[in-house]
């Protein structure tokens, strides 16, 4: 039996020239992709940041043309907020600065603990009397009671309209930290948790909260991304607009806006 002589096949790998020319083609679409990449990502943090500005502008005016207290809720993590409008005009945050807003729920309970309490304050004001004249009751009166709907805190209701609905800076970008004039201190998100949430407040006297936030590039969830400069966002409370300028500026909101 005569040996025959078995060739390489062809298909049995890649020459040197054929990697050399594969390597070189995805290194050419990387090149020309990673810009592009960058454009669109840049675009869309630039449409963010002044969507989120004109949003600020939107919620002074609807505060001094409809007479009602707004506030503008933040997530920080995932950087969505969204406009709430409160069931009376005249809203009083008090005097007292807050280490944090309440969540939802908190502000649920504090409705319903309330109203359990103010139980107590119409019992004490006596029963219902049978008018002569008619078969209606006449409930007690006392200035107590009278004064409930001021005594008791505002209710809260998510503004969902043609113009208003839900908004983010996500997925690009996240809140690092922000402080309005009724906080305390620094909203931090690495102190507030994956559902932290803080807000800043518009009132129908043609005022918004001086407030600063700083916005920065999410690197994943709860961790910013400190490779890329962040933003900061300051509001101008007697003229309802709304800054934002590169870096992180440092920004005393208890400052006299008069000085």
């Amino acid at each position: 039996m005569t040996e025959r002589q078995i060739k390489p096949s062809r298909a049995s790998g890649f020459s040197l020239i054929e990697v050399i020319v594969v390597l070189a083609l995805m290194a050419f679409v990387y090149a020309v992709a990673i810009p592009q990449m960058n454009i669109h990502t840049g675009a869309e943090v630039s449409t963010k940041l002044n969507g989120l500005a004109g949003d600020v502008r939107s919620a002074y005016d609807l505060s001094v043309l409809t007479g009602k207290t707004y506030r503008m809720v933040f997530v920080l993590n995932s950087g969505d907020y969204w406009l709430e409008e409160a069931d009376r005009s005249e809203v009083f945050l008090g005097s007292d600065k807050v280490d944090r807003d309440p969540t939802a729920e908190e502000e649920k309970e504090a409705q319903a603990e309330f109203d359990t309490k103010f139980a107590e304050y119409t019992e004490l004001a006596g029963q219902a009397v049978a008018d002569p004249d008619s078969d209606k009751e006449i409930p007690p009166v006392s200035p107590v009671i009278l004064a409930k709907s001021k005594l008791r805190k505002p209710v809260w209701k998510k503004v969902e309209n043609a113009e208003w609905g839900n908004r983010t800076l996500g997925p690009v970008l996240m809140i690092s930290d922000m402080q309005a004039e009724h906080h305390g201190h620094k909203q931090e998100l690495s102190e507030l948790g994956p559902d932290g949430r803080a807000m800043i407040y518009f009132f129908p006297g043609g005022e918004v909260e001086r407030a600063v936030i700083h916005i920065a590039y999410k690197k994943d969830d709860m961790v910013v991304d400190d490779s890329q400069e962040p933003y900061t966002l300051t509001t101008n409370p007697w003229e309802g607009t709304a800054e934002v300028v590169p870096g992180k500026v440092e920004v005393d909101v208890h400052e006299d806006s008069d000085e």
